[in-house]
């Protein structure tokens, strides 16, 4: 019986170690995941929960340095968050070229952020410091909860955000108006006398 047993106990751990060599197989010879093979913007493109932040990206002029090579960590904001804009202030932003531009350029970091200690020393490409909040529900980035889900792309991350700093947000619209109000004004001449 204790042969039997062996025998036995030998063609389980055989049967186990093939089923282990195929996943492993399988493992190493995978596709990468669809986002893994595109660059963040066309990740962005993808999503159907990032279509106003790809218009976003769009208006600014950030379109090729999102194709480029990276790597970027970006942390998108999701059409909930656009759609929750003050009315009117969307398409402030979205008119202004430059004012989208300083908007988005505070959540996006060159590198990748790999975890909470790095995302705290991140400098976005506007140069301040990212604004992390560490609270009992999670992190919050810029003052939007950050949950840590991720869409890995072949030039960085993007990590979705639900709600715009209002801070930065009011810097951006500000911006924009006052370039609205300064392409508004001519230079006054003088009435000709008589």
């Amino acid at each position: 019986m204790t042969k039997t047993m062996t025998k036995r106990n030998l063609g389980i751990f055989g049967l186990l170690l093939l089923i282990t060599s195929l996943a492993i197989a399988q493992e190493i010879t995978r596709e990468p995941l669809p986002n893994q093979s595109r660059d963040i913007f066309a990740a962005a493109e993808s999503d159907n929960n990032l279509s106003l932040f790809v218009t976003a990206v769009q208006s600014s002029g950030m379109v090729k340095m999102l194709r480029e090579e990276g790597p970027f960590t970006v942390f998108a904001l999701s059409n909930r968050t656009f759609a929750n804009l003050p009315k009117g202030e969307m398409e402030t932003l979205l008119s202004n070229r430059a004012a989208m531009h300083v908007l988005l350029a505070h959540y996006i970091v060159t590198g990748n952020i790999a975890d909470a200690a790095e995302l705290s020393s991140a400098r976005t490409l506007a140069g301040m410091k990212l604004r992390i909040d560490v609270r009992s529900e999670g992190y919050y980035v810029n003052g939007a909860e950050f949950d840590g889900n991720e869409i890995n792309c072949a030039n960085g991350v993007i990590f979705v955000l639900d709600r715009f700093d209002p801070a930065l947000l009011h810097d951006a619209v500000a911006l924009a108006e006052k370039e609205k109000d300064s392409a508004g004004k001519k230079p006054q001449t003088k009435p000709a006398t008589e």
